[in-house]
């Protein structure tokens, strides 16, 4: 999951530098002032990939990271039996929380799919504004 966080993280960073340098492939000169339309559909484009981050970067409440440690506590048996009960508490936090990590995977791929979009936006302006 920190991996798909910093690749959020990444997603967001780039977006706003597409963003900002837009002006460097050809917009937004003396000449030729940035138009409206573009700027807003440029903003557009990052507020929508910040709100895909935004969901992945959230917290989750429900997270499960390991075994309950009360259950290994209130064990009182041979120390195979409490390896055996942390890994299976192990096994089943990660069945838990694969669930979600799905959603936010795919939120990501939808951010990752917007970024290609205002690149293409982007270079496409840049183009017919010449």
């Amino acid at each position: 999951m920190t991996n798909l966080k910093n690749r959020a993280m990444g997603l967001i960073t780039i977006a706003a530098l597409i963003g900002s340098f837009s002006s460097f492939f050809g917009l937004g000169t003396k000449g030729h002032p940035l138009p409206i339309w573009f700027a807003i559909c440029v903003v557009a484009f990052v507020l929508l990939i910040l709100a895909c981050v935004t969901y992945i970067l959230s917290p989750n409440r429900d997270w499960r990271f390991g075994p309950d440690p009360k259950g290994i506590l209130a064990m009182q048996d041979y120390e195979h039996r409490i390896l055996w009960a942390a890994a299976k508490g192990m096994v089943r936090a990660v069945d838990e929380n694969a669930g979600e990590i799905k959603k936010r995977a795919r939120v990501f791929f939808a951010g990752v799919v917007l970024l290609g979009f205002e690149a293409a936006f982007v270079v496409a302006a840049s183009i017919s504004a010449r």
